[in-house]
């Protein structure tokens, strides 16, 4: 573990010298003057506890100590505020911290609006806003990370301003009381392939667009954004090819997530009709892109300054999807969200024995051995065992054989006009 060689503490900045020893520096509230001082210790914590004995009468000289509670000296977007800007967190991560934020902020403003100060938050208020999130059905990581923004803050404005706010240094904890993920994915969110099958009949006929992501999604594993923003230059319609990698608009995940697979016959179609009925064709080739974007290159996101569709609008327009089809008897799981369909693919191919190394890299998760990583080398023939499969699957034919053993799914298709 690298030695900390520097650290901020409140208002009070220390650095380690040449000499060993640790210099701190900070503003005086009062003549607003630049103070530096050499700190009578050589290790870190004892810097760290000088430091904080600083910092204690910087927030007194401010005339913060000695407030009753509630007529605190921070008000609460003031101290997240505050504790985001001290992170070590870079840009794009502080703004999502503000963003996940913002949730909490609604949450007073509705239900707690005598809560102002950051003085005022308990244990109280925080189990009333976790149980408020669950009622409304906010799932377990999405609640976890915007508590991690008050547990930031807490631990910050306790560190810096002890005589305040040491009360609810602890009081914001958050414990997982929800079934295990992949139990409630199982049970609640996966779609089973004759439920795909007819949801993307139904799609065809109604939201083309939306229709072209499902097939990227569910036939081929892609996550939602590598599917909304593909470019038409990343598809290769006589290989039946579909490259991932970076663009303007969208950065894979991960290494692995830079890839080219051979995608299954329905889902080369669905691209290729979808290019061919395109009007207006984008400056870089995106095949999803607004009529009239709104962005330019002074907006604050780069999907909006690549004048592609952002990844609200997505969330937005597979929303109003599927709300449509549940409103036209689609039947479709309570807790199914789009960005299942992944699952729901890799859920299909493992039940039917598809080889997990190979489905692994397919979908560009991380290999899991050195063996994979290393000296597995895996081409377009291996790969296309995958779309192969995902393709019988979709015809609703037995992988093992060529009879077909989804009757009633043939049924449901023949009721929504898929079949004859």
């Amino acid at each position: 573990m690298p030695k900390i060689k520097q650290m901020r503490v409140g208002k009070v900045f220390v650095k380690e010298a040449s000499s060993g020893r640790w210099r701190a520096s900070w503003t005086d509230p009062l003549t607003k003057r630049h103070i530096r001082r050499m700190l009578p210790c050589s290790s870190h914590t004892e810097a760290r506890l000088q430091a904080e004995d600083i910092n204690a009468n910087l927030a007194q000289g401010m005339g913060f100590a000695g407030r009753q509670r509630g007529v605190s000296g921070h008000e609460v977007h003031e101290a997240v505020l505050e504790a985001v800007k001290h992170s070590n967190a870079n840009e794009r991560t502080r703004k999502d911290y503000l963003g996940r934020f913002n949730a909490f902020a609604d949450y007073l403003n509705r239900f707690a609006k005598g809560i102002v100060g950051w003085g005022d938050v308990s244990a109280g208020i925080i189990e009333n806003y976790v149980q408020h999130c669950r009622e409304e059905g906010v799932a377990h990581d999405t609640l976890r990370m915007r508590i991690f923004v008050l547990r930031m803050t807490s631990d910050y404005m306790s560190r810096s301003y002890p005589d305040l706010y040491r009360h609810i240094t602890t009081s914001i904890m958050l414990k997982r009381t929800d079934p295990p993920k992949a139990e409630l994915e199982r049970s609640e969110s996966i779609l089973k392939p004759e439920q795909f099958r007819v949801l993307l009949v139904y799609l065809r006929e109604h939201e083309p667009m939306v229709y072209v992501w499902a097939c990227l999604q569910g036939l081929c594993g892609l996550r939602q954004l590598e599917a909304g923003y593909l470019r038409e230059r990343d598809f290769d319609p006589e290989a039946s090819t579909v490259c991932i990698t970076e663009n303007s608009a969208h950065k894979p995940k991960n290494r692995p997530s830079h890839r080219t697979i051979p995608v299954c016959r329905t889902a080369a179609e669905a691209i290729g009709d979808w290019i061919s009925c395109l009007k207006v064709r984008h400056a870089e080739g995106f095949l999803f892109a607004p009529a009239n974007p709104s962005g330019g290159r002074h907006s604050k996101s780069k999907e909006a300054r690549a004048g592609v569709f952002t990844r609200h609008t997505i969330s937005h327009e597979w929303r109003r999807a599927l709300d449509a089809a549940r409103a036209d008897s689609i039947e479709l799981p309570g807790a199914f969200v789009p960005r299942k369909l992944r699952a729901s693919f890799v859920t299909a191919m493992r039940t039917a024995d598809a080889d997990f190394g190979l489905l692994q890299a397919y979908i560009g998760h991380a290999p899991s051995s050195v063996l994979q990583a290393h000296y597995d080398h895996l081409d377009l023939e291996r790969f296309r065992r995958v779309s192969d499969l995902a393709q019988t699957l979709f015809d609703g034919r037995s992988p093992t054989s060529e009879k077909d053993s989804t009757q009633p799914a043939k049924q449901e298709l023949v009721r929504h006009g898929a079949l004859s």
